[in-house]
């Protein structure tokens, strides 16, 4: 069942599930956290690093393989039953495909929350964005003044519209519902354990590692989409501040949208004491965080414009 009739208008099942997936983010946002299956798999996460962390350091990094293997069996698990309960019953089974493959972006969540920084920021409330902050950034937002905390939301939104965005679409066009809950459950595991520090060096070792690998292309074609809605702004200083700056982030992959989205707007996005983009440019101000959101949001309707019709285009050759 790779076509249905939608109206009497044959459409490829995968455009259906994503169009569908993208219509219930941006109408409902984020699922609860009791109906949330990336929020099942942190629960899972948590309860296999709590064993890990009680055996011998010794095979920590053994555990976080076995960490990933579980995690990623049943995420591909979860795909190939669902494809196969749509076959059977394809209402059910495409309306649930949506809402998983819904679970592993979120377009409306990333806009929503940096979005609500520029309020407090507008309203010179710091204490509340910084507060608000933290549903952004794992960095310590105590003390930061309003330049820095604009730059840190610009940053956040960009190098998000990667790991929340691009990659799941991508690796659901590519490989399928399966590939983008795989995708998720590592992105989720690094998220959860893939931190340079004593307690999760070892056990979250192989799940950095992978999250690195699998946003490695995405991240290098963010610059293809997020080029687009530069062009609005200006895109000539956005290629050449990501082809200078793309590698001061540690992050193999983060740079790249960071530092595309700091010379698209004209301005300087710096996380003191670990790398400054755009470094000619003045520090951003509260509307460029509208203008990031607007160029995040772009990108995404560009990005599953090009999959809806790239689909299509296999299906009907």
């Amino acid at each position: 069942m790779d076509v249905l009739e939608v109206v009497g208008v044959p459409v490829p099942m995968p455009v259906l599930v994503l169009v569908l997936a993208v219509a219930i983010d941006l109408v409902a946002g984020e699922m609860p956290n009791t109906v949330h299956p990336v929020v099942w798999l942190g629960t899972l996460i948590y309860r296999i690093t709590g064993w890990c962390e009680r055996t011998d350091k010794r095979y920590h990094r053994i555990c976080g393989l076995v960490l990933v293997l579980i995690c990623v069996s049943c995420a591909a698990t979860t795909g190939v039953l669902l494809i196969l309960l749509a076959e059977r019953h394809s209402l059910i089974g495409i309306v649930l495909m949506a809402y998983f493959l819904k679970s592993t972006f979120s377009i409306r969540s990333l806009v929503s929350s940096s979005n609500l920084i520029y309020r407090d920021l507008f309203e010179n409330d710091i204490k509340s964005a910084r507060k608000d902050l933290l549903s952004l950034v794992s960095r310590d937002a105590g003390g930061l003044d309003e330049p820095k905390i604009a730059s840190a939301a610009i940053e956040s939104t960009a190098e998000n519209y990667v790991d929340s965005i691009l990659s799941p679409v991508l690796y659901f066009a590519v490989f399928g519902l399966p590939g983008a809950l795989v995708y998720k459950a590592v992105n989720t595991l690094d998220s959860m354990v893939g931190y340079k520090n004593e307690r999760f060096y070892a056990i979250g070792f192989a799940s950095a590692k992978l999250d690195d690998i699998a946003n490695w292309i995405p991240a290098r074609l963010s610059v293809i989409f997020i080029l687009m809605p530069s062009f609005r702004f200006s895109p000539g200083s956005a290629l050449r501040v990501c082809l200078r700056d793309h590698a001061l982030p540690a992050s193999p992959n983060s740079g790249y949208p960071m530092a595309m989205v700091a010379g698209a707007l004209g301005c300087r996005l710096k996380k003191p004491g670990h790398y400054v983009l755009g470094r000619e440019y003045p520090d951003p101000s509260p509307h460029h965080i509208l203008q990031a959101n607007r160029i995040v949001m772009l990108a995404s309707f560009l990005l599953v414009a090009v999959v809806v019709v790239a689909v299509v285009v296999v299906q009907y050759p």
